[in-house]
């Protein structure tokens, strides 16, 4: 007759429960999320592909987001794929440091663009020293998994490295998320007229196959937390969204403002919120 001690009997219990948690993690791995994070008054996008793969767009305001990202990553994976900043400033930026001292970050897409501000050349620096390729976003560019294109770069339409802007966000880098049958359009803080260059360089390509770019988008990313200075009634004609999220904290701009809201529910899009929900998970 075989015996059993507490000793064992407890370190057979113990040994089930992890296999059950791995189990469950594995489980949860292979199913794709887009996170849309909750990081204050900023952006920050979480793309968790099966297998462990993840792509991170944007990173908020603050050091936080690191243990935002951990919340979504198996507790054994520090590596992120691919890190792609849509434009320079620090509501979108200053949280790469934070990923960059607790990740491995394997690749990077930026503009390029020229943009003078300590966090920026502090980043660029950090960047440097962590070894990863960087790669220069440019329209037309697509990221794949598995054979499948997850991500399509809509802009900046040109090569924007080391090129200087009377504004930062003419450089955006904005893209398209197609993944479960849902598109998503994340706009970073496209603002009016790049909405307008974006929609005419759609049209351009009329006859051309559409069923990739800018039209009939599930998902929209507002553009700049809801600022007035975006999400035109022309983009929301062409995108038709069905839902749009706003990533927007505490603020002083008055973001969301009422144009925008009233703009959405004209056109009959629901709303979510980082503000009021805190982090927007799609599966």
């Amino acid at each position: 007759m075989i015996q059993l001690t507490k000793s064992f009997v407890l370190g057979a219990l113990i040994f089930l429960t992890v296999l059950v948690f791995w189990f469950v993690l594995e489980k949860e791995n292979q199913t794709a999320q887009v996170i849309f994070l909750d990081v204050g008054q900023g952006d920050s996008q979480l793309i968790v592909l099966p297998s462990d793969i993840q792509i991170l767009i944007d990173a908020g305001p603050s050091a936080d987001v690191s243990a935002k990202i951990s919340n979504y990553l198996p507790f054994y994976d520090k590596d992120i794929e691919l890190v792609i900043l849509s434009h320079p400033h620090a509501d979108h930026l200053r949280g790469l440091l934070s990923v960059l001292k607790d990740y491995n970050v394997k690749n990077f897409m930026f503009s390029g663009a020229n943009y003078e501000s300590k966090v920026y050349a502090d980043f660029l620096n950090t960047l440097k020293a962590e070894g990863s390729n960087v790669y220069l976003a440019e329209a037309g560019d697509l990221i794949s998994y598995e054979k499948d294109e997850v991500l399509k770069i809509l802009a900046p339409f040109k090569n924007t490295l080391s090129k200087s802007f009377k504004g930062i966000h003419e450089s955006m880098v904005v893209s398209e998320l197609n993944l479960g049958n849902k598109k998503f359009l994340l706009t970073g803080d496209m603002d009016e007229k790049l909405e307008q260059d974006l929609i005419a360089s759609y049209f351009a390509k009329a006859s051309q196959d559409r069923s990739n770019a800018l039209g009939d988008i599930d998902v929209l990313k507002v553009g700049h937390h809801g600022s007035k200075t975006s999400t035109s009634e022309a983009l929301l004609k062409i995108a038709k969204p069905e839902e749009a999220i706003i990533q927007s904290g505490r603020n002083s701009y008055g973001h969301p403002t009422p144009l925008v809201l009233d703009r959405l529910n004209k056109f009959g899009v629901k709303i979510f919120r980082n503000d009021q929900l805190g982090d927007v998970v799609y599966k």
